[in-house]
């Protein structure tokens, strides 16, 4: 299909001759008074055309930027998954039964959570040289010991991650002057 969209539109029949002959008349009148009167000639189509140029352009960049996102945060998650699986530490040696674990509670989303670990993981817990991360697995959550220094590492990709890491300050160095239990410490050790 060779010639002009006006002569591809006269062959196809969506315009009629007279109507195409009116548009080349006007455009040429348009040329002739923009020669008169030392003006520039505004293409609308052109403008039109540069105007969703531009916006598909933008919505691209978005949208790139919205897939750039998406990809880091996979990435960040697939390094949280790989530390805790590499760092994580059995809660208790494997010639233990489990009348010989003892619990150790703490809170996770405002529910209280038990995890059953050796007397030692227990002390290194209360220390806090060991942390309590939380992988989810799609609808379960699975609760793993890892070293406080993964824990400071996985802290700086996201926080919600590591549900407790006891960070060696005491009760007492938080005391409140007015605070009139101040003389009724709680053991960090305490079982309940």
């Amino acid at each position: 299909m060779a010639g002009s969209l006006q002569d591809q539109f006269l062959a196809a029949g969506l315009i009629k001759k007279q109507k195409a002959n009116n548009i080349k008349t006007a455009k040429k009148k348009a040329v002739k008074q923009s020669r008169a009167n030392k003006t520039v000639l505004i293409d609308e189509a052109a403008e039109l055309a540069k105007k969703a140029q531009e916006e598909q352009r933008l919505k691209s960049q978005a949208l790139n930027k919205e897939k750039k996102m998406a990809a880091e945060e996979k990435a960040i998650h697939a390094q949280i998954r790989q530390i805790i699986e590499l760092n994580s530490i059995i809660k208790g040696p494997k010639d233990m039964s489990e009348d010989d674990l003892s619990a150790y509670n703490f809170t996770c989303d405002k529910k209280i959570k038990t995890m059953y670990v050796s007397p030692k993981n227990h002390d290194l817990v209360t220390q806090g040289k060991l942390a309590i991360a939380r992988l989810l697995n799609g609808s379960d959550e699975v609760f793993h010991l890892i070293p406080a220094e993964a824990a400071s590492k996985i802290r700086e990709r996201d926080e919600s991650v590591i549900v407790l890491l006891n960070d060696g300050t005491t009760q007492s160095d938080n005391v409140d002057a007015d605070d009139p239990y101040a003389g009724f410490e709680v053991p960090d050790d305490l079982m309940w």
